[in-house]
């Protein structure tokens, strides 16, 4: 009876909630609400037995707090995440000023026009942690886009980009300075017959020596119906050759991969991933399917997910993944998942473990 009793009170407990959140969401507000339970399929003998104590427990709503705002004539006031915010905007002479307090005398100013901005941020009257950073942007002829960023702690960026086309080359250049150093990158892209060409070069912050400098060549081809890509990249002592090969076969995509990877005089380490996915959905019109099948040099992969409307609300999905490889062996895990508006249940079974059942809700009200 005690436990009937404290069973009838957590019910009606959710039913109390149910109904609140329901006259707010009527009101405007909106709650993210959810919920959750995981365990063995045996702790049902439990529930059938009346002890439903640790599976509600588990269950009790959590939920995230609306954001609720008021503006006015460029007055607002707001709670987020259960603090109280003031704002106010104003715009003069082309300027606009932000302002927030909040209810622990934290405050924040931002000023912005169309090239700069100032953001200033402190607590109280007191000017004890007061900090800020600002921003400037022009285009100056014959250099690029400059933009210079600085702060209250000493530290700035100076940033210089600029876009040019040379000899039907498109060059994208950018040059960063800082107290640590320069870095400069170089980016140039240019079509030659059917094949696009990439190459990029860059150097660390504060390092200057060519050994140090990252490159970055890549050519991409359409080729036999689909795409062909050679990539060679060299970065801090790394060396690296990648090339791929995609195309749409028999209403699915064919993925090959292969690499081949070193640094500094070690042996270059092979790498390589041919996979194949495609939906089923064309197949049959009642299950929403798809299925995915590969190898690597580690072994075979598989994965097939399977999902239907059941009708009135309700949905069931299964999904089974699975793997081979050399070292370690066969694996394999599969869930099993109905759902509705109101909440899931879901099984889960890897290989090696015992099922797991899942169940939850999760809303927005």
């Amino acid at each position: 009876m005690a436990r009937s009793r404290s069973f009838a009170s957590r019910v009606s407990a959710l039913a109390a909630l149910g109904l609140a959140v329901r006259w707010f969401s009527r009101s405007g507000p909106a709650y993210a609400v959810k919920g959750g339970w995981e365990g063995s399929p045996s702790a049902l003998k439990d529930v059938v037995k009346g002890d439903l104590d640790s599976m509600v427990k588990s269950l009790e709503p959590k939920f995230d707090f609306p954001s609720v705002s008021y503006d006015r004539e460029g007055l607002g006031l707001s709670v987020e995440d259960g603090h109280l915010n003031v704002d106010y905007t104003s715009t003069v002479g082309g300027n606009t000023l932000n302002l927030r307090v909040n209810e622990e005398k934290a405050w924040r100013a931002d000023v912005n026009s169309e090239s700069t901005s100032l953001r200033v941020r402190g607590q109280g009257l007191s000017t004890d942690g007061l900090s800020w950073e600002a921003s400037q942007a022009s285009s100056a002829d014959g250099v690029g886009d400059v933009k210079v960023e600085f702060n209250s702690a000493n530290e700035y960026n100076l940033t210089i980009t600029r876009q040019e086309n040379i000899l039907d080359t498109e060059v994208d250049y950018a040059v960063r300075a800082t107290k640590e150093g320069f870095s400069e990158r170089v980016a140039a892209h240019r079509q030659l017959g059917v094949a696009d060409v990439y190459y990029t070069v860059s150097n660390p912050v504060g390092k200057y020596d060519a050994r140090d400098w990252a490159h970055d060549a890549q050519v991409k081809v359409q080729a036999a119906g689909g795409e062909a890509a050679l990539k060679l990249t060299r970065d801090d002592g790394k060396q690296g050759v990648f090339g791929s090969y995609t195309r749409d076969v028999q209403g699915g995509q064919a993925d090959i991969r292969v690499s081949l990877e070193a640094e500094g005089d070690a042996n270059a380490t092979p790498g390589y991933k041919a996979s194949y996915a495609r939906s089923l959905n064309d197949l049959t019109s009642a299950v929403d399917a798809d299925v995915l099948v590969g190898v690597d040099q580690a072994g075979a992969f598989g994965k097939a997910a399977a999902r239907r409307d059941l009708g009135n609300g309700l949905g069931a999905a299964y999904e089974v993944s699975g793997r081979v490889d050399k070292a370690d062996g066969a694996s394999y895990e599969e869930a099993l998942k109905l759902s509705h508006k109101l909440g899931y249940a879901e099984i889960v079974h890897s290989k090696g473990e015992s099922p797991r059942l899942r169940v939850g809700y999760e809303f927005n009200a």
